[in-house]
């Protein structure tokens, strides 16, 4: 779900990097940090447990080209392989814009990565989400070890519907770089398709409700045909417009929303987003307007500051 804040100008995205246990996922993002110059990268954050190399996620955010007089960041996520750290790999799947599903290529890991494939779907579901609706790389991974599984066969098995796949040997760099250029294409294009002919300024809900300036609640990119009969069309507006439309209007369409004053009526459960920030869903009403909307806010923890 593309972040669009609107006081700098800037789209942020997220890519996470799915797949089973030492398959090479944190090895293509230590990859692609290395290859990256200082200026146009953050810091790279890895937590690791005796099991796996990540527990939680690295994270990598490379600021590059812009969309519509907007600069876009991306941030790049792993997600530990162990089942027993499902709840974490869901977690980091929130907001997610784009996959890439890294697969070991070794004849005797195939079934690890079956589970792990479905095992993606699985959390995608959770949040209304599929594998055909994000855009999506699978990279074969370790081509150079003994008894790897030809790429045809590996289709056959794991690729059925044909989703844009890359040849990798992440420990030396081969392949990484391919596989960052296509789902980084493929995001970007999926982002444009979502403010392309919108308006570049946030419309009001009401003639006394316009947002404060600064960020702005998240959005998400123009769903495909698949998403239509559970998200609104995505063009910049409060994310309470957008629950409402899911789920009074299944066809997509938006229902009239009459202007006035906001009444914050209850919030929910706090949902962990990363490891230095989290949504909350806000209820509220619109004077004039029988109906409860819900919007998320987004918060992110950039530093604690005592009193006094």
């Amino acid at each position: 779900m593309a972040v669009i804040n609107y006081s700098k100008k800037e789209i942020s995205a997220k890519i996470v990097y799915y797949g089973p246990s030492l398959c090479g996922k944190t090895t293509n993002i230590q990859a692609i940090y290395q290859s990256v110059k200082p200026d146009q990268k953050g810091k790279l954050v890895s937590l690791a447990t005796e099991a796996d190399r990540t527990l939680f996620f690295d994270f990598l955010p490379i600021e590059i080209a812009n969309i519509r007089g907007f600069k876009t960041r991306l941030h790049f996520y792993t997600v530990p392989g162990q089942v027993y750290y499902n709840s974490t790999r869901r977690a980091v799947l929130t907001g997610v814009d784009g996959l890439v599903f890294v697969a070991d290529s070794q004849r005797d890991k195939m079934e690890e990565n079956v589970e792990s494939l479905a095992n993606l779907e699985e959390n995608l579901n959770y949040y209304g989400k599929s594998m055909r609706t994000i855009p999506l790389v699978i990279q074969y991974n370790k081509r150079d070890l003994p008894d790897v599984m030809p790429v045809a066969e590996m289709n056959q098995i794991l690729n059925p519907e044909g989703y844009p796949h890359t040849e990798a040997v992440a420990t030396t760099g081969e392949g990484v770089l391919e596989t960052l250029t296509r789902i980084t294409k493929m995001v970007l294009q999926h982002i444009e398709k979502g403010t392309s002919g919108k308006p570049q300024q946030p419309p009001r809900v009401g003639p006394a409700a316009a947002p404060p300036a600064g960020e702005r609640p998240s959005m998400e990119p123009a769903p495909s045909h698949a998403q239509a009969s559970s998200h609104a069309q995505a063009s910049p507006h409060f994310e309470s417009t957008a629950h409402d439309a899911r789920a009074a209007h299944p066809g997509g369409s938006k229902p009239e929303v009459a202007g006035g004053r906001i009444q914050i009526v209850g919030t929910g459960s706090a949902e962990v987003i990363s490891a230095n920030a989290f949504s909350i869903p806000v209820h509220v009403k619109i004077e004039g307007d029988s109906r409860v909307f819900v919007m998320d806010m987004a918060i992110k923890l950039d530093r604690f500051i005592p009193e006094g």
